[in-house]
């Protein structure tokens, strides 16, 4: 256990320059996004009624708030903390991930626990890393998928044997052939954006309280 600690220690801080340009990129993803609907909304409020201007006013100013809060996480002792937390936690988790399988295609990751879907990473959105542990690479990304967890823990970092990749066409015709797991995978994804959408909401209101 404490060569792994001492080698995955080595790996992140080798490799810290390349997973902040990915936890960087994250954030001006989302940046970028609502950059977009406040262009929008500026536009509506140009265009519009004396109470519909008001309420995208109201609106205009939650982007803001919004767009305030997620530049915190750009600020370089945001990123230090979380880099912190990580050196502590991957060493504990990596046990955990000899039990999780990885499969491929041109497009994407897919990491499997039990036969379902773990995360599913775009390989535009993720970074291999060799590792300093024999027959390992490490694997460090963001997926596009709405989470309750995407502004405190951005990324996913995965140890994997490269030698026991699979390609994901298998998978995917299991998965078509099930119509219950496309249910419980959509549920899970309406139930993400959902939490989402009310955490950035709520954290735009906080900001526009504080005037």
């Amino acid at each position: 256990m404490k060569e792994i600690k001492e080698n995955v220690a080595h790996d992140l801080q080798y490799y810290q320059s390349g997973i902040r340009q990915l936890y960087m990129k994250h954030y001006q993803k989302y940046l970028l996004f609502l950059l977009a609907i406040m262009l929008v909304t500026a536009i509506g409020i140009g265009a519009s009624e004396f109470f519909i201007r008001w309420l995208l006013v109201f609106l205009f100013l939650l982007e803001i708030g919004t767009v305030v809060y997620l530049l915190r996480y750009l600020r370089a002792e945001v990123f230090d903390a979380y880099f912190q937390r990580i050196e502590k936690q991957l060493p504990e988790e990596f046990k955990q991930m000899e039990s999780i399988e990885i499969q491929e295609d041109d497009q994407s990751y897919y990491f499997l626990g039990d036969q379902e879907l773990y995360v599913k990473l775009k390989k535009k959105n993720s970074r291999n890393f060799p590792s300093k542990i024999r027959q390992y690479t490490l694997l460090v990304g963001f997926t596009d998928e709405l989470d309750e967890n995407i502004l405190e823990q951005p990324l996913y970092f995965f140890y994997y044997d490269i030698t026991q990749i699979k390609h994901s066409d298998s998978y995917k015709q299991a998965r078509l052939k099930n119509a219950n797991f496309i249910a419980k995978q959509r549920k899970r994804r309406l139930k993400s954006a959902a939490i989402t959408i009310f955490l950035l909401i709520l954290f735009g209101l906080a900001f526009v309280g504080m005037f």
